[in-house]
């Protein structure tokens, strides 16, 4: 694993050095995102699961810098992409997810709540350092689908198919947060 993503530092650091985080990682490396899955596929028969979903790639872009808000703040762009494995809501079997998240956040001290730009988040920190990995980990929990569904019922097994509507959707609750926080202003 890359020995950036497990470096604590502080973000003004990682943003005068334009510090660039460009690696790739086996999925069990990222531990809280680990434990969602494994729990999710815990859930199925034995010998349902497969164990390759731990060395999975998952691929990670972070790119540390400053933005101008009435003074400069630290942020972090990039890209994270994987493919998840869950168990599919309408069939109970294993189902393989392309997940990616992209990463757009002015990094500054709880207390401060910065006024942040259209395009940025607000990471708030509740320490002065920060640990890339969490980002990482935060930002895939997020884009995590809920409920994990086979793309089609097709692709799902026989009890799918029998029982259930096809016309069910992947619900993400929290995809347009901001937006709909924004609108509450």
């Amino acid at each position: 694993m890359s020995s950036h993503l497990l470096d604590r530092a502080l973000p003004t650091q990682l943003a005068r050095s334009e510090q660039v985080i460009d690696c790739k990682v086996k999925f069990q490396d990222l531990g809280r995102i680990t434990e969602v899955v494994e729990s999710d596929l815990a859930a199925l028969a034995a010998g349902e699961g497969s164990a390759k979903w731990r060395d999975a790639p998952v691929s990670i872009r972070l790119a540390f810098s400053f933005v101008q808000l009435p003074e400069a703040v630290p942020a972090v762009t990039g890209e994270v992409s994987t493919t998840l494995e869950a168990v599919c809501q309408r069939c109970l079997q294993t189902c393989s997810l392309p997940l990616k998240a992209s990463l757009r956040y002015v990094l500054v001290p709880y207390k401060d709540r910065a006024d942040t730009l259209d395009d940025y988040e607000t990471w708030e920190l509740t320490e002065k350092t920060v640990l890339p990995l969490e980002i990482v980990e935060e930002a895939l929990l997020m884009a995590m689908p809920f409920p994990a569904l086979h793309e089609s019922t097709e692709q799902c097994g026989p009890f799918a198919q029998e029982f259930l509507p096809e016309s069910a959707e992947t619900v993400r609750p929290f995809a347009d947060l901001k937006a709909q926080l924004d609108e509450l202003k």
